[in-house]
């Protein structure tokens, strides 16, 4: 169903975290995943080994941190 009334203007922002995509190597599709801590990237690259893994970077109050990304602005 349907939310009635007019779709909000307001860019969306990401949550405060860790950032990565991960795709299958034959496959253009990517999916992004957001953890918490570090930690819990490396664990996510552990288990995903066998695809093809890339981190994009720290979100924090809708600023990159770091990454390809460093400095802009999440929205």
């Amino acid at each position: 169903m349907k939310k009635a009334g007019r779709p909000s203007r307001k860019p969306k922002k990401l949550k405060n975290g860790f950032y990565m995509s991960i795709s299958i190597s034959n496959t253009s599709r990517s999916l992004r995943i957001m953890r918490e801590s570090f930690d819990q990237v490396k664990l996510v690259k552990q288990q995903y080994k066998d695809r093809d893994f890339k981190y994009i970077g720290q979100v924090k109050d809708n600023v990159w941190i770091d990454g390809d990304n460093k400095g802009k602005s999440a929205a």
